[in-house]
C-alpha cells in the first residue's frame, strides 16, 4: 500500500495543488501527506489478499486449461481412479511431438510439457492484478500427497481452442486438435467393453492406423503387464 501512494503521490499533489489555488503549497503538502496516512492505516491487507486471489482465479479460469498426463502407464491406482477401475483406457503420446512444444502466440509457459514439482511448501508468486499471467509454479506444483501420480502437465490458453462445447453445469469443453501422429498407443483396461474396443479400434483404423493397440492384465508376482491385442 505505501508502494501504491509513493507512486501517486506526486501526481495527487499536484492535481490538489492546482484544485486548490488558495492554498500554500506547504498546507497542499501536509494535507495530501496526512491523506497517504490515512489510506495507508486503512488498507486492509486480509481484505487485499483475498481480492487479488478471486481477481487472479476469475482471469485464470477464464483463460487457462490444464491437461493433466502420468509418466506411468502401469499405475495401479491411476487405474483405479482415472481408468474407470480398469475398464477404460489409456492413450500413449508421444512427447517429442510438436504438440507439446509451445506455440509463439501462446503465452509463456502455455504449450509446454512439464513435470510436476511435488513439495509441502506452498509456492509464493507475484501476481500483477486483472493481467493474463501464468506463473509457472502455481501450476505445476503439488502436495507430495499426489506424488504416485508422477504427473506430467500442458497448460492451454483456451481462447485458442479449436472447439467450445457446453459441459456439465454451464461450463464450457475446450478441445485442441492432437495430430493423430502424438498418438503412440491405446492400452485397454483388462475390464474394457468389447463395444468400447471396437469403437477406438475402429476409430484408430479409420484416423490413426499407426497406433499400437495393447491390452493390460495382471501377472502373478509381476502385479500389471500390458500385452499386444
Amino acid at each position: 500500500m505505501r508502494d501504491i501512494t509513493r507512486r501517486n503521490f506526486g501526481r495527487f499533489y499536484f492535481e490538489f495543488l492546482l484544485s486548490n489555488p488558495h492554498m500554500s503549497p506547504q498546507e497542499a503538502l501536509a494535507r495530501c501527506v496526512d491523506a497517504a496516512q490515512q489510506i495507508e492505516q486503512q488498507f486492509d491487507e486480509s481484505a487485499k489478499v483475498q481480492e487479488v486471489y478471486e481477481t487472479f482465479m476469475r482471469t485464470t479460469n477464464k483463460n487457462v486449461g490444464v491437461l493433466s498426463l502420468t509418466e506411468d502407464p502401469f499405475n495401479m491406482p491411476m487405474w483405479a481412479h482415472y481408468g474407470a477401475n480398469y475398464e477404460g483406457l489409456v492413450v500413449g503420446f508421444d512427447s517429442d511431438s510438436d504438440f507439446f512444444q509451445p506455440k509463439p502466440e501462446e503465452p509463456s509457459p502455455c504449450g509446454e510439457l512439464m513435470n510436476v514439482i511435488y513439495t509441502d511448501t506452498s509456492p509464493v508468486v507475484y501476481v500483477d492484478p486483472g493481467k493474463i499471467d501464468y506463473p509457472k509454479e502455481v501450476f505445476f506444483t503439488k502436495a507430495t500427497n499426489w506424488q504416485y501420480e508422477k504427473e506430467w502437465r500442458v497448460i492451454k490458453h483456451l481462447p485458442q481452442a479449436s472447439h467450445v462445447s457446453p459441459g456439465p453445469g454451464g461450463k464450457e469443453i475446450h478441445l485442441f486438435d492432437v495430430p493423430s501422429q502424438a498418438v503412440k498407443e491405446v492400452i485397454f483396461g483388462y475390464r474394457a467393453s468389447a463395444d468400447l474396443r471396437e469403437q477406438v479400434e475402429q476409430a484408430l483404423n479409420d484416423r490413426a492406423p499407426h497406433v499400437v493397440k495393447k491390452q493390460i492384465k495382471f501377472v502373478p508376482g509381476k502385479d500389471l503387464q500390458t500385452f499386444p491385442c
